[in-house]
């Protein structure tokens, strides 16, 4: 019987300085390195990869060109590898649609990014040994809800009531004697103590896993990912001039703080962690993965009219009609977008441990539904991952009295409308048949 086998890389994909940065300004220096890791699993049957990535979210097209040559490089199949971005604020934009411009990503970079991801999967491939797996969750108190619900709708503020989801989940993967080879962290909360500032940095996550990985005299590789994080953030806050509470942003001593403490909770966790090898249990490290492309569909189009009149009252107020603009030619050619299509990805190792791939920034009140509905003791939910769709938000808030409708999350995106309630079960269902079939 084949025993499990592991492989670890990274690559250093930090832009040289000058670089557009996600708040649409040239970058005036680095504050931290900015990775992919990679992560290469196999049973003897199947091969698995999985690539955490330091930037605020991976577009279809740029998994698509990286899977590709990862087949070439290769013998894993593109289909079995799964990204994740951490969601880092302070990356370059790695996209055609900034969330907040126009602005385009600089074509070069993402090349370099495409190969240095493949290069990382082909090194870690590479790098095979036998290796034992387990996993173990402990708890951060570290992320709020950053949504309040207002008759005007969703308000930005934070949100002691709102759900949250604060277990911090860890993958432990060994060398043959038991000694930490890699790890997986996994937390909910966005990546933006610091903003968007002009300093590339991989905020908190990237002070989580370089602080942990220091610990073990960087013998061991620490990956990251960003799980239902869509409505929390890290629980950062300062008063303002009417008592009120309200975010705080800093810089990356600020980062680091925050990094840290979660740092503390993962190495305590990584800790208590007891892998198993194939003797022991030799189902506990059969690999399986399936995935499949799901609708997220949108709540019913705005008329022509009433896109008329929004791109009138923009016009005359010199305010940015992208938006109108783009939406009015869409509803007026009659191919506006409806539904957008995405990825659901499983990796299931053993009968402990699944990673669920959401493409896009998934709300905590779904992933703590998920957690429930899915039979598995270990659930990572790996978020902005292959690929990105947007905003994720719970059924109840899409509802008509709900707080999306009444919200420009889709603007955004340049998409003509908001998604309906119908998303969230379309993914619960999405992952309770994958995970059934594997």
């Amino acid at each position: 019987m084949d025993s499990l086998k592991a492989g670890v890389a990274r690559a250093n994909i930090t832009p040289p300085v000058g670089t557009i940065a996600n708040g649409g300004k040239p970058s005036i220096g680095i504050a931290t390195e900015l990775y992919a890791k990679a992560l290469v699993l196999d049973d003897g049957q199947t091969k698995a990869a999985l690539v955490t990535v330091d930037v605020i979210l991976l577009g279809k097209q740029v998994v698509a060109e990286t899977r590709a040559q990862i087949e070439e490089m290769t013998d894993i199949p593109g289909a079995h590898v799964m990204f994740g971005a951490s969601h880092t604020h302070s990356g370059a934009v790695t996209t055609m649609r900034d969330r907040w411009s126009t602005i385009e990503h600089d074509r070069s970079y993402v090349d370099q990014l495409v190969a240095k991801m493949a290069g990382a999967v082909a090194e870690a491939n590479l790098n095979l040994s036998e290796a034992r797996i387990g996993a173990g969750e402990g708890t951060a108190d570290a992320a709020i809800n950053r949504w309040i619900s207002t008759p005007e709708g969703a308000k930005w503020a934070p949100n002691p009531e709102g759900p949250v989801d604060n277990t911090l989940s860890v993958l432990r993967v060994d060398d043959s004697e038991g000694r930490a080879l890699a790890a997986l962290v996994d937390y909910a909360a966005h990546a933006s103590v610091m903003s968007w500032g002009k300093m590339f940095s991989a905020d908190y996550p990237g002070f989580l896993q370089s602080v942990a990985e220091k610990v073990y005299d960087d013998k061991l590789t620490v990956l990251f990912a960003n799980g239902a994080s869509g409505d929390t953030k890290i629980k950062w806050l300062r008063k303002k001039e009417d008592g009120s509470d309200d975010f705080a942003y800093g810089g990356a001593e600020d980062a680091r703080r925050w990094g840290t403490v979660l740092a503390g909770e993962a190495i305590k966790t990584l800790e208590q962690i007891r892998t198993e090898d194939r003797d022991q249990r030799p189902e506990a490290s059969k690999l399986r993965v399936a995935s499949k492309e799901i609708a997220f569909p949108m709540l019913p189009l705005p008329t022509i009219e009433e896109v008329e009149t929004e791109l009138k009252a923009k016009q005359e107020s010199g305010e940015d009609a992208t938006w109108e603009e783009r939406t009015l030619a869409s509803l007026r050619a009659g191919n506006a977008l409806t539904a957008i299509m995405g990825e659901i990805q499983i990796i299931r190792i053993g009968p402990d441990i699944i990673l669920a791939a959401i493409p896009g920034e998934l709300f905590a009140e779904v992933g703590l539904k998920m957690k429930e509905q899915v039979d598995c003791k270990h659930l990572f939910i790996v978020g902005y991952a292959n690929g990105y769709v947007g905003y994720l938000p719970s059924a109840a808030s899409c509802r008509e009295d709900g707080d999306t409708p009444r919200y420009d999350w889709h603007k955004f995106f340049w998409y003509p409308a908001n998604f309906s309630e119908e998303v969230e079960p379309n993914i619960l269902r999405a992952v309770r048949e994958l995970v059934g079939v594997v």
